[in-house]
């Protein structure tokens, strides 16, 4: 009997043992299991409390906008390229704006340029796109016809479907066959039947944005009309060879992997983005703030990459998530992870092209990354909300780098969970990887820039919270796969782009989600030393003392290192429950908050009253009564 006992006893130590052995060995595997229990901060922990910026004052004039104008034109760094403050003395540019621009703010930029003596082209997306104002106009209100703005971000789905797809009407006739409710909900603006003979189109990967259309890596509006989604960039090509002594053009909202591209054979006269266009853009901190703080930052903060074997975030919205990276992982990761304020954090997004370099950005380094083998993440991604807006929040769960589920979500979370069953999508096998499937986690993507802000324009107006990615510390998380080169040149994958369209399957990956008090923590290989990369939302290299000295020679670095802006969320860092007071209606609760801000009525502005700001030409406002 004692013997009996003790056998027991025994086996059970030995089951506890490895019990508690699987539970370290697996960590995170189980993440998403569990993740709405633990959703909401816990009790006693403390997360940065919500903040937007101060600073901003309507202008009465184009006058008022002039110092700010002059040290935007002055700054030599932008987002995803250089600053027009490469610019010479007698030097032209062009200059291709948003169709929605702000007159006043362009007035003020031709005026700042002029006075630098260089010669300002200024003109629209619809010009260069042969279009006219108003049909511009008139595509945007069709595709937006019966859109509810609090839940924007459910329509990620449709234009993933709409823009990705060579053939869009196969997945639409697929998608409405199966779910014709969710289908009515994500094009509420069409009637009749689908047009399964209409012509097929050439889907439009990263370079959308540009031309008028919707950017994967950015979430900006799209146009759905094929011809229009190439055309801003033959325009522009067109323009450039008719004036040769324009030295080049600043154009599009992100994904300038894809602008340069389109640009071909000119892309060397890609000088970067064009965001400058409205007066929060112009007045905030970020149009003046010092380029070599911003990539100190940033190199900094990618600097232990290439010693990684494991990665593991969390974030108080549910995500729990980890991935043991191999030294060729690492190694391929850390030479293709840089894109100035959109670093790829995820070996998967860094891979499969040739990377930009730190030194002559946004040139291309000479070596090609191969693709395989490729990272897999385990656990569960969840949040409320992504490039094109807010949704319910939903959880998808990764099984060895594959989604496995999919909870939540509303009308996108219906259609990704149809998606992701669909046996096309599950059975091929992409060009340049080794195993079938497209349902990988292809991107976690930082965002580098603390001044970056939640913009009141396009949140308002359309839903849309692209800008939120740019701020330092926020991540988004991409679903699907991307491959953008082939072996032999930085341009755009021939390969990739014949396989799309002869299986009429995905072009680029899509379905974001922001997470924003993340903690991303990477292990040293052979050190068993942690490091996070992120604490709670914040970038952890703005901390770093070199790049402190730095940013001392600017100004104040505890200002100029700090964030102007963090979201208010519920049950996070501000009261409430946040599965019951934020979670399924997120969009409304956030507007109503980026309202009060725009209005003057918010109770969290940041520097508060008396405070000091000093770096750039705006001053801090007490609460405003505009």
């Amino acid at each position: 009997m004692k013997t009996a006992v003790k056998l027991l006893a025994v086996v059970f130590l030995i089951a506890v043992i490895v019990a508690a052995a699987c539970s370290r060995a697996d960590k995170g595997r189980e993440g998403g299991a569990s993740a709405t229990a633990r959703a909401g901060a816990t009790a006693g922990e403390k997360y940065p409390e919500p903040r937007w910026p101060s600073y901003f004052k309507p202008p009465k004039s184009t006058d008022d906008l002039m110092d700010a104008a002059r040290s935007f034109v002055r700054n030599q760094s932008g987002l995803q390229g250089k600053g027009m403050g490469i610019l010479q003395a007698g030097e032209s540019v062009l200059i291709v704006a948003n169709n929605d621009a702000d007159p006043m703010v362009l007035d003020a930029i031709n005026r700042a340029l002029v006075e630098r003596k260089i010669t300002p082209r200024m003109t629209f997306v619809y010009e260069m796109s042969g279009e006219t104002k108003e049909q511009a106009a008139a595509k945007v209100t069709a595709r937006e016809k019966g859109r509810d703005i609090t839940k924007a971000g459910i329509y990620q789905a449709s234009q993933w479907i709409e823009n990705q797809f060579p053939n869009p009407s196969e997945p639409k006739a697929w998608l409405k066959q199966r779910r014709p409710d969710v289908y009515k909900e994500l094009f509420p603006g069409e009637t009749g039947e689908i047009d399964m003979n209409a012509p097929k189109q050439r889907p439009r990967g990263e370079a959308g944005a540009g031309a008028g259309g919707e950017d994967a890596d950015t979430g900006a509006a799209t146009s759905t009309d094929y011809r229009s989604r190439n055309s801003v960039a033959e325009g522009i090509k067109k323009y450039l060879t008719a004036h040769p002594d324009i030295r080049g053009v600043f154009w599009g909202q992100g994904g300038s992997t894809g602008l340069r591209r389109q640009l071909y054979p000119m892309q060397d006269k890609f000088l970067g983005t064009f965001v400058t266009d409205n007066v929060y853009t112009l007045q905030s901190q970020m149009s003046t703030y010092p380029g070599d703080v911003w990539q100190l930052a940033e190199e900094q903060l990618l600097e232990p990459l290439v010693y990684v074997d494991r990665v593991e975030a969390k974030d108080p919205e549910g995500l729990d998530v980890w991935s043991d990276i191999t030294t060729d992982m690492a190694e391929r990761w850390a030479a293709g992870a840089y894109q100035r304020g959109h670093l790829y954090m995820f070996p998967n997004q860094a891979t499969g092209r040739f990377g930009y370099s730190f030194v002559s950005y946004p040139a291309f380094q000479q070596k090609y990354l191969q693709r395989e083998p490729i990272a897999r993440i385990n656990g569960t991604i969840a949040g409320t909300q992504g490039h094109g807006g807010f949704f319910p929040r939903w959880e998808i769960t990764f099984t060895d780098g594959f989604i496995s589920d999919v909870k939540g979500g509303g009308a996108q979370g219906e259609a990704l969970k149809e998606f992701v069953q669909w046996d096309k999508l599950n059975k091929l096998t992409y060009p340049y990887h080794n195993q079938p499937g497209f349902w990988y986690l292809y991107e976690i993507a930082f965002g580098s820039h603390p001044k970056a802000f939640r913009h009141p324009i396009p949140l308002l107006k359309s839903g849309n919270t692209s800008p939120d990615r740019v701020r330092s510390g926020v991540i988004h998380w991409g679903l699907g796969i991307r491959l953008w080169h082939d072996p032999d040149a930085p341009t755009e994958s021939k390969v990739w782009r014949e396989f799309s369209e002869k299986n009429n399957v995905p072009f680029d990956h899509g379905w974001h989600t922001h997470t924003y008090f993340t903690t991303y923590k990477v292990r040293l290989r052979n050190a068993n030393t942690w490091v996070n990369l992120l604490d709670k939302g914040h970038m952890t290299s703005l901390d770093n003392p070199e790049v402190r000295a730095l940013a001392s020679r600017y100004g104040d670095p505890n200002y100029l290192l700090t964030e102007d802006w963090i979201p208010e969320v519920p049950g996070i860092n501000a009261p409430g429950d946040y599965l019951k007071d934020y979670a399924p209606n997120p969009g409304k609760y956030a507007l109503d908050v980026l309202d009060k801000a725009s209005k003057g009525l918010y109770q969290h502005y940041f520097p508060g009253a008396g405070g000091t700001i000093t770096l750039g030409p705006a001053t801090p406002t007490e609460r405003r009564n505009n």
